[in-house]
C-alpha cells in the first residue's frame, strides 16, 4: 500500500512539475510579447521626438526666413531712399515725391509695377 500511496505521489508530482513547466513556458512566451510591444513602443516614442524636434525645428527655419526676409527688405528701401537723397541733391530743382517702391519707368514714364 505504501507503495502505491509513493507511486501516486510521485505521479502527483511528475503531473505538477509538467503543469508548472507548461506555465513557465506560456509566461516566458507573454514576456516576450511584452518585450516586443514595449521595444515597439519606444521605437514610436523616439520617432515621436524626432517628429516633434523637425517642427519645431522648421517652425525656427520660417521664424530665420521671415528675419531675413525683413531685412532684405529693410536694406533695400534703406539704399532706396539714400539714392533718392542723393539724386534730390544732384537735381534740388526735381520733385522725387512721385518716386517709391512698387514703381517702375516704362517709356520714360514712370508707372506702378
Amino acid at each position: 500500500m505504501f507503495k502505491q500511496e509513493t507511486s501516486k505521489l510521485h505521479e502527483e508530482l511528475q503531473r505538477s512539475q509538467q503543469e508548472v513547466k507548461a506555465l513557465l513556458t506560456e509566461k516566458s512566451k507573454e514576456a516576450l510579447e511584452l518585450s516586443d510591444q514595449i521595444a515597439r513602443l519606444q521605437t514610436k516614442v523616439e520617432l515621436v521626438k524626432k517628429d516633434e524636434e523637425l517642427i519645431q525645428k522648421g517652425e525656427e527655419l520660417v521664424k530665420e526666413r521671415e528675419a531675413l526676409t525683413d531685412d532684405v527688405a529693410n536694406s533695400y528701401m534703406a539704399g532706396f531712399e539714400d539714392v533718392v537723397a542723393q539724386a534730390s541733391g544732384i537735381y534740388p530743382e526735381m520733385d522725387f515725391s512721385q518716386i517709391g517702391l512698387g514703381k517702375m519707368v516704362v517709356d520714360w514714364q514712370l508707372v506702378d509695377e
